[in-house]
Formats: structure tokens, sequence, C-alpha cells
């Protein structure tokens, strides 16, 4: 049974419930602590534990208040870490002297991993057809084993198809005058190039066994490797790098496929990609296979966001034999714990970040009011600094090389130009950061992007897209090199399909009899002249045989054309040269 109170009781515990709630009133009211700048931070820590509990419940445990100090106006950064990588940059030039774009695309597909996909494509129609029963008009009849010269022509008609789009495959090999494309038709037969689009099978490079054989990353951990493999032995990247996430886009039914309604493609299977800042290329990639990726990454105890970028990480300092390197990252992977933990493998970073991150300051946590450009930035053990500034909106930063310098910096507003002041930080990671945006843009621009069912064709046409990137990538460093021309993407495109085609053509049907009108030579309104013949013949003009008594012979030609048509010398003569229709 409830315990009765007394009406004293009663009285004391409405006016108590009024007096706390004008303290938190009074709590919410000095919010706007970070404009005060002779607060100290004992009274800051006294105004939070004045405040409601309620509030702090939502956040998560800050670190004590001690950890970050206030920074001054105009703090210079911590210096950055030496760059002790030896070599960086292109490595092309000791895999046996590349200067054609094919030889550069082939550093990546190289003939050890063509004949190996040619091979896996043949034995897996073979186990595929062996005792299909097929239909009269099917086209796997005639079907015969791929070579790779053949395969290589199939890459070739791909990459021109991801060129010149057209709403079904079936329409690049057709004869009709409106839409026809004769490239695709002296290469291949229709029923020829489907049967290699739909027998292309890219199993793993080695045999696997044990009980992991079976795996979903099974279909394509051999070309996944080897890709990977060469991207990091072709170019040492320069001191700044980023790490962003690509989207491949497929819709079909697979458990690991992700959602992000802010990529162009939002449906996709997701790719975690590092790439050279001052080149854009792709320096190492993962693809994401769900829980299978997540248990195979290192430190358990880090989230996923950052084990993953440890990852990438340990993959390149493994390979460049160096540190010193400057990295990006987006406010999905920043926090504090990666940075401290990438500073022990000699790594920087900068990058935006969530605000409620796990040691994020308790003193920017909290949304406050700030004066329009208006920078407030804590320092951690002069090795971490967090940053916010007021533009539009509050950017909250995280870096371990800037500190809180600002610099004035103009841009277009409305059809007028703005002096802005804006911390050095933001204006480096808005140059930086791209890369990885820029490699995608550049690999969706001519892409072969037809619906599939299987995610591993997916996959695999987007490493073919990956290749071609950093082979041109490497194509237009060399040609720097050496003082030559450097070509667009398109052009590198075109000219590495004219390699890959080479002499893969369809026997060409015998001609048939030459038209009898040769219009272009009749009129050309150039001096013809007749000459005799040693035997008569129908006349061009006026012999008809298929009237009877309208044949009409002649010894006279016109020498001038090529045919040398029979004529009689006056009339017709002068008909068959200046009139189109002359019969």
């Amino acid at each position: 049974m409830a315990k009765r109170m007394r009406g004293e009781e009663v009285l004391q515990q409405i006016f108590g419930d009024e007096s706390s709630e004008d303290n938190e009133e009074t709590s919410s009211d000095d919010e706007n602590y970070l404009h005060d700048e002779n607060l100290s931070s004992n009274e800051e820590d006294d105004e939070g534990e004045e405040s409601s509990g309620d509030e702090e419940e939502d956040l998560e445990p800050a670190p004590p208040v001690d950890l970050w100090n206030r920074m001054p106006a105009e703090t210079p950064g911590f210096g950055r870490l030496p760059f002790t990588v030896p070599n960086p940059g292109s490595q092309a030039s000791v895999w046996n002297r590349p200067n054609s774009p094919l030889d550069f695309f082939q550093l990546f597909f190289t003939e050890e991993l063509l004949t190996e996909i040619v091979n896996q494509t043949n034995e897996y129609a073979r186990s595929r057809l062996a005792f299909r029963p097929l239909q009269r008009y099917s086209i796997w009849h005639g079907w015969v084993d791929v070579t790779v010269q053949e395969f290589k022509a199939y890459l070739g008609v791909i990459l021109n198809m991801a060129i010149n789009d057209k709403p079904s495959i079936k329409d690049f090999f057709t004869a009709d005058w409106v839409t026809a494309m004769p490239f695709f038709s002296d290469v291949f037969s229709r029923r020829r190039f489907l049967q290699i689009h739909w027998m292309l099978h890219a199993g793993p490079t080695t045999p696997q066994a044990g009980p992991r054989a079976a795996t979903r990353a099974t279909k394509l951990s051999g070309i996944v490797n080897y890709i990977r493999q060469k991207c990091l032995e072709l170019l040492i990247p320069y001191e700044d790098i980023a790490i962003d996430e690509s989207t491949i886009g497929f819709k079909g039914r697979v458990s690991f496929k992700t959602y992000n309604p802010q990529k162009p493609s939002k449906w996709g299977l997701r790719v975690y990609v590092m790439a050279d800042c001052l080149t854009s290329y792709i320096c190492t990639f993962e693809p994401y296979y769900g829980n299978e990726t997540t248990n195979a990454l290192v430190r358990p105890d880090l989230p996923f966001t950052a084990r993953i970028i440890i990852h990438l990480c340990q993959q390149l300092v493994m390979k460049s034999l160096g540190g010193g390197y400057h990295l990006y990252t987006d406010r999905f992977y920043t926090g504090c714990a990666l940075a401290l933990e990438l500073l022990n493998m000699n790594i920087q970073l900068t990058g935006t970040v969530q605000r409620n991150r796990k040691d994020f300051p308790v003193n920017l946590k909290k949304k406050k009011k700030m004066a329009k450009h208006e920078v407030v930035a804590f320092e951690r053990d002069r090795k971490v600094m967090c940053l916010l500034w007021q533009d539009k909106r509050q950017v909250s930063m995280l870096s371990t090389l800037h500190g809180n310098e600002t610099q004035q910096q103009q841009r277009h507003v409305r059809n007028q130009v703005e002096t802005v002041t804006k911390p050095k930080v933001i204006v480096d990671y808005t140059a930086k950061m791209g890369a990885v945006d820029h490699a995608d843009q550049m690999c969706t621009s001519y892409n072969f992007c037809r619906k599939s069912l299987k995610w591993w064709r997916k996959m695999f046409f987007w490493l073919l897209e990956l290749s071609i990137i950093n082979s041109f990538v490497l194509f237009n460093k060399y040609q720097e090199r050496i003082g030559g021309n450097k070509l667009r993407h398109l052009d590198f495109r075109r000219q590495l399909i004219v390699k890959l085609v080479a002499n893969v053509r369809q026997p060409k049907k015998r001609p048939g009899r030459p038209g009898t009108k040769d219009t272009a030579e009749r009129l050309n309104k150039q001096p013809h002249f007749p000459d005799q013949l040693e035997k008569a013949k129908d006349c061009a003009v006026c012999s008809d045989r298929k009237a009877p008594g309208a044949r009409r012979l002649t010894i006279f030609c016109c020498k001038t054309c090529n045919r040398h048509p029979a004529l009689h010398p006056k009339d017709c003569f002068e008909i068959y040269h200046t009139q189109k229709d002359f019969k």
C-alpha cells in the first residue's frame, strides 16, 4: 500500500519541483560559454554538474575535460612527420618499359591472368554443355574453345560498347541502316560474342582447399588479390592519400548488398578504396562481403570503420617500406581512437568527424550558437586537434597535422565574390579528399553497365575499369617523364580498343557484281574520250535485250571510265556523261 503524505510534505514537494525546474532553465541559458574567453575549465565543469541529468543520458561517455585544452587563435599545427618512402611514384618503367596503351593495360591484365580466365571459361563451358540437350536453333551449336587473342578482342568489344551505348546487346550487331555499327559485326558474329559473354567464368587463379574453401569471396578472390597486388606494385603513392567507399551498382539478390541514399548508385556492392591524391591512382582496395570481411580484419577491439582503415594502411606500409603518409577520410571513418592508432603507424590523419564520436571534446559535442566564420578548436597532448567552424552550418574537423590557422579565400555566392575566413585544415581537406571520387568518376564515365543477376560479373567488370584507369594514369605519367604527348581518357580507351581487337576479324563475304551506273565517275564533269573496241558490244544507253528488236550494238566505248562502257559516239555518249538516269 502506498504511503500517505501529509499536507506539508505535498506543498514542500511541489515547491521543490518548481525550484529544480528554475535551476534547469538557468543552466540551459548558460550554453553559450564558447563565446566567453574568460570562462575557466573549472567553471565549465561546475556548470556541467548543475545541468540536468536527463540531457547527459543521451550523450556517450566523454573523457575527462583536462585531456582537451582550448587552443588560442592562429595556433600552428603539430608538424608533418618525415616522409620516409624510398621511391614514390610510378614503378612501371621497371616492367619491360611499356610504351603503348595495351602494354600498360597488360601490366594489370597480364598474359598469365588472361590465360587463367580463358581456361576457366573453357572448362566451365565444357561442363555445362557436356550433358545438355540442345534445341534446334540453340546458339551453343558449334561451340569451340576461346583463345587468348579472341578473349582480348572480346574485352575490346566490351569497351567499345561502353562508349557507344545501346538499349540491348543484340542492337550492336544489327544490320539495320539507321543503327548499324560495322565495328562489332566485323570483329564477332552475334552468336560468337554471346557464346563468350554468357560462358565467361572467372574462377580463382589458385585452387583453394580446407574448411574455408567455400566462401562468398571464392568466386573472385584470385582475381581480386592479383589485381590488388599489381596496383600496389606499379605505383607507390606520394605523401597524401585518401580512403573512401565506392559502390558498384547492383540490385540482385545477395546478402552483402548495401544501401546508401547519398550515393549516385544507392544499391550495390561496396568496395573500400585507397587512392593517391595527386594522380587519383587506386593503390589498394577491399571488397565488402559482410561478416566474412569484418571477421577477417585486425583489431577486433576497434569499430569496423577504424579496422578497415588500418587494414588498408597496413597493406600500403608493407609495400612502400616507409611512412609519413597523410591520410584524408570522411566522417564515416574519422575518430580520435583511429587518429592515435594511425600515429603509431607513422601516418597522420585529417577528416571531417561526427561530434557524437567517442573521445570527442565534450565542449564541442553540444550544439552551440556561434558567430559566422567563428573558429573554436581544442587539442589533446599536442597530438590531436578538434575544430568547429561556423559557415552555413557547423563543420567539425579532426586532424593530427593541422592547427587552427585560418586564411582568406574568395568564393562566388549568387554572382558575387565573397571573401571568407576559412581554417587551413578545411582548405586542405577540400583540395585533397576528392581523389577517390575522381577515380569513381573516370570508372563510371565509360563503364559496361549491363544488368546482371550474378554479382561477381559486376565486380569483374569493375576490376576491368579499375585496371584501365590505373593504366591510363601510368601512361600519362610515363609520357610526362619522357616529354611525350599525354592522351585524354577517351582517346586512351579508343587506342586500347584498336590494340585489343588487333587482327581478329570475321571472314568477309565475296563481293557481288559491281554496279552498272558508276554515277560518281560518269558525272564528275571531267573530259571523257571515246575509243574503239575489238568486238561490238551492247550500248549502255540505248540497247535493251528484253524488248524484241531493241538490241543495239556498237564498237565504240569511253576509254576514260574504268568499266569502258560501250556507247554510240554521238547522242548516247553525251547522255551517259550528263544525265543521272540515262536509261
